[in-house]
C-alpha cells in the first residue's frame, strides 16, 4: 500500500490528461461555481490563498489568474508540483504563485496568515492524520477565514461494494470508512482514502469551524458523454441548481463543503 504522494509522483506527467472527459469538465466547472458562491472574483484581490494539495496547480492557477493577492501551492508530491510550476510559467503567473513541498499535518506557515484554504481533490480524504491536518488548517487560517474543499463520498463507495456484492470488504469498510483507490491502468500503486458522510463533514466543526455549505459533485448521471459535451453549460446550470438537495448529495462521488473558522 502506497502513500498518496507516491502514487501521484508516478502519474504526474499523465494526470491532467486523465481528467479531460466531459464529466470532469462539468465537475471542474461546477467547482468554480461553488467556490464563487462564497468568494466573488472581485474580492480575490484582497485575499491570500493556500491551495492545499495543489497537485498540478489547476486551482492555484484559477485563484492567481482571477486576481488573488498571493497564492501558495502546497503539495506532498514533488512531481505534481513540478508540473504545476511549469503550467504557471506558461500562464505567466509564476510570480503570483509560490510552490512549496510538504504535508498538511505540519505546515511551514505562520499562524493566521491565510484568508482561504482551498482543499480540492479530496485532500482531507488523503491526509495521513485528519486531526493533525484540521488543527493545522485552523492554525494558518485567519479568523472568519474559509476552508473550501471536497472529500470522497462514503455513500458512493458503499453503493459500489453492495452492488458488487463485495460482502467481505463491506463489513470492514462500514467500520473504518476507508478504501484503497488508484488507477491501475497508469500505476500499480494503490493508496487509502478516507470517505465522508454528510455527518462526518458536519463533525469537522469540532475543530473550530462553522459549516456554511455542503453540496454534491456531481448529483446526476451517469451521463451520455457526447450529449454532455454538447450541452455542458445547460447541464452545469441544472447540476448547480440541484447540488444542495439533501436527497441527492448521496448520489455524488465527491462532496463539496465550506467551513468558516470561528475559533
Amino acid at each position: 500500500m502506497a502513500k498518496s504522494w507516491e502514487y501521484y509522483d508516478e502519474i504526474a506527467s499523465k494526470y491532467d490528461y486523465m481528467y479531460e472527459e466531459p464529466y470532469w469538465k462539468l465537475y471542474h466547472a461546477l467547482t468554480e461555481k461553488l467556490i464563487e458562491d462564497f468568494i466573488k472574483k472581485e474580492d480575490l484581490k484582497d485575499l491570500t490563498v493556500l491551495d492545499l494539495g495543489s497537485g498540478t496547480g489547476r486551482w492555484a492557477i484559477y485563484f492567481a489568474d482571477n486576481g488573488a493577492k498571493k497564492v501558495y501551492a502546497y503539495d506532498p508530491s514533488v512531481k505534481m508540483l513540478e508540473v504545476a510550476e511549469m503550467k504557471a510559467k506558461e500562464w505567466g503567473l509564476d510570480d503570483k504563485i509560490k510552490f512549496i513541498l510538504g504535508v498538511a499535518e505540519k505546515m511551514p506557515f505562520d499562524s493566521e496568515c491565510f484568508d482561504v484554504v482551498n482543499a480540492q481533490g479530496d485532500v482531507l480524504s488523503y491526509v495521513q492524520d485528519l486531526e493533525s491536518a484540521m488543527k493545522e488548517i485552523n492554525r494558518v487560517l485567519k479568523k472568519d477565514g474559509l476552508l473550501i474543499g471536497s472529500v470522497d463520498s462514503y455513500y458512493m463507495f458503499l453503493n459500489d461494494m453492495v452492488s458488487n456484492v463485495d460482502l467481505g470488504e463491506l463489513k470492514k469498510f462500514e467500520k473504518n470508512k476507508k478504501a484503497l483507490i488508484g488507477d491501475l491502468s497508469v500505476s500499480k500503486k494503490l493508496f487509502p482514502t478516507r470517505t465522508f458522510s454528510v455527518e462526518d463533514i458536519k463533525n469537522l466543526e469540532s475543530y473550530g469551524f462553522e459549516l456554511l455549505d455542503i453540496a454534491g459533485k456531481v448529483v446526476f448521471g451517469p451521463y451520455v458523454e457526447k450529449k454532455l459535451a454538447r450541452y455542458l453549460e445547460k447541464v452545469l446550470e441544472i447540476e448547480h441548481r440541484y447540488c444542495r438537495v439533501k436527497e441527492l448529495i448521496g448520489r455524488s462521488e465527491h462532496i463539496h463543503f465550506v467551513l468558516k473558522k470561528v475559533q
